[in-house]
């Protein structure tokens, strides 16, 4: 017990010395004990996650915050075993290793139609984090944390260098809402999807508006990469927005910009709904009723408690977007708070309520008829409400619908602050900004 707490405390030491010295690990705007305080609080939810899905949520096997590491520790010890295998299972899942792999309990899904299995990217890393962490959880929360702040700081740096500096400050109670600090702050997928989400994000921004050297491509990379391993879903949301963002990304003409998000939205829905037809072994529209179907037995499967009635996709267009309305409304807005069984779901109805007064304070103070930053804006909302459809057609569990917006709700309400009037930020709140 004594080692586990040195050597979580000299990671902790170690990643604020980081934050301290270099000022890429910072928010750019913000005075840097802003970021020491964000990435430190996040440690103390990653234990406060540990705790409950420990001591009150007892299903150790059944849920991501221990499930994940302990088939690690499988994988880890695979390397004292067999060096050569456990390298190869590292980049690859090899049926004749099968006798490695079989103790594990999540290495393979039940239900998946993805091109990669995002459990085992989230098991390598674990097992990789090990020869450092000398299997310390506590170590493992704290590199997670690390990640997602690095994916926020990326998001939040590039996002809001289009619009004033006191804008910036409304970027605080969104990192800071509830659900934000929670999921993207444990030993789970969120952080790593956050990650990449910044890399590839703020190197879409740079590539259209800036420059296109090489560290701008590198983060392109690396952050598909990271997307494309931990949830690929997300590259397909992103797809039309960066398509219609690169076209033409610095004409401002509100009509032009909102035409060209139209036509390639429509244009790349109909490619995408009727790919089947070219080739026969791809139908996105089976694959989406699929996925629900999937989901709503392994929420029966688990007894999840939280679980509601979301309309029965088919598989036809018609039934694909009228559902993705209700889609995004769910995603956003539930659970009400008359749907709460818990302090859990109290505090995601609270939120929402929450992030609803944010979107009215932000629509209501910024200033619609300048053109400004109108591209950045289509980028971001349409991605985000892409994937907010998604997630609510394919999702029966309001537990769940909380947690999988959580990387993407930041991005859908940074789209808004860039609109914002820098008049309307009190000038009461810039001591938290560098001078």
């Amino acid at each position: 017990m004594v080692k586990e707490i040195l050597l979580t405390l000299f990671y902790l030491f170690f990643f604020n010395f980081l934050i301290y010295r270099f000022t890429r690990f910072q928010f750019r705007n913000f005075k840097p004990v802003i970021t020491h305080i964000i990435f430190n609080l996040k440690f103390l939810v990653g234990i406060l996650i540990w705790c409950i899905y420990t001591f009150y949520y007892k299903g150790v096997q059944n849920n991501d915050v221990h499930k994940f590491y302990t088939d690690a520790l499988v994988l880890r010890n695979v390397a004292n075993e067999n060096p050569q295998a456990f390298i190869t299972l590292l980049y690859k899942n090899d049926a004749a290793l099968s006798e490695y792999t079989a103790p594990m309990k999540n290495w393979v899904r039940n239900f998946d139609e993805a091109p990669f299995n995002e459990n085992q990217t989230i098991i390598r890393l674990n097992a990789v984090l090990m020869f450092v962490s000398l299997k310390t959880y506590f170590v493992h929360i704290l590199f997670f944390c690390f990640l997602s702040l690095i994916g926020w700081l990326l998001l939040t740096n590039s996002i809001l260098s289009f619009t004033d500096e006191k804008n910036s400050i409304l970027a605080l109670p969104v990192l800071l809402l509830p659900s934000v600090l929670f999921w993207t702050s444990g030993v789970m997928k969120e952080p790593l999807l956050v990650l990449g989400l910044g890399l590839l994000i703020s190197g879409i921004l740079d590539f259209g508006f800036r420059n296109t050297d090489l560290k701008t491509g590198v983060k392109i990379l690396i952050g598909f990469l990271v997307i494309l391993l931990t949830k690929f879903f997300v590259l397909a949301c992103l797809l039309p927005a960066v398509v219609a963002f690169l076209l033409f990304p610095k004409n401002e003409n509100p009509v032009f910009v909102w035409s060209k998000y139209l036509v390639v939205t429509v244009v790349m829905l109909l490619v995408a709904f009727n790919i089947h037809s070219l080739v026969p072994r791809i139908n996105l529209l089976q694959m989406l009723v699929n996925k629900q179907t999937n989901s709503i037995k392994e929420a029966e499967y688990f007894k999840a408690g939280s679980r509601i009635e979301i309309p029965a996709l088919k598989n036809n267009v018609v039934s694909i977007l009228k559902t993705a309305v209700l889609g995004i409304w769910n995603t956003l807005f539930r659970p009400y708070v008359w749907e709460t069984k818990n302090v859990m779901m109290l505090m995601s109805a609270a939120e929402n309520i929450i992030v609803l007064t944010f979107l009215i304070g932000f629509i209501s103070a910024s200033n619609w008829s300048d053109p400004k930053n109108i591209n950045l804006f289509l980028l971001l909302t349409t991605f985000s409400l892409s994937y907010f459809a998604l997630v609510g057609m394919c999702t029966p569990v309001l537990g769940n619908l909380v947690r999988y917006r959580t990387p993407l709700l930041p991005i859908f309400l940074f789209a808004f602050i860039i609109k914002v009037s820098p008049k309307a930020v009190a000038d009461s709140l810039s001591f938290v900004l560098r001078k």
